[in-house]
């Protein structure tokens, strides 16, 4: 590894990140940039470190990985393909099974 990887999202990981923040930033207004924040900062550590997130438990999703956002509680879903790492899905804790990959 010679750097950062890049960081690609596929669509449906994209309009999951701009619900979730619509609906953070209409709802939590003492904080309301955390769920942005909180994203930027894990992907900024994945690109450098893309084995930090944990395997995701389902066998249909093999090479797939997951890492949770602490204080939002959201799992963000991705994979490493060559130098990329390719955000799949963003899918909250409570939510029960993941997003079915």
């Amino acid at each position: 590894m010679s750097g950062p990887f890049a960081a690609i999202f596929q669509h449906r990981a994209t309009r999951e990140i701009e619900t979730i923040d619509e609906w953070w930033r209409k709802n939590r207004h003492s904080s309301p940039d955390l769920f942005v924040t909180e994203l930027e900062r894990m992907l900024a550590a994945v690109v450098l470190i893309p084995t930090l997130g944990t395997p995701a438990k389902s066998k249909r999703a093999a090479g797939v990985r997951r890492v949770l956002l602490p204080r939002t509680r959201y799992h963000v879903y991705y994979r490493v393909r060559e130098e990329t790492v390719e955000v799949l899905a963003v899918w909250h804790a409570a939510r029960g099974t993941g997003p079915g990959l």
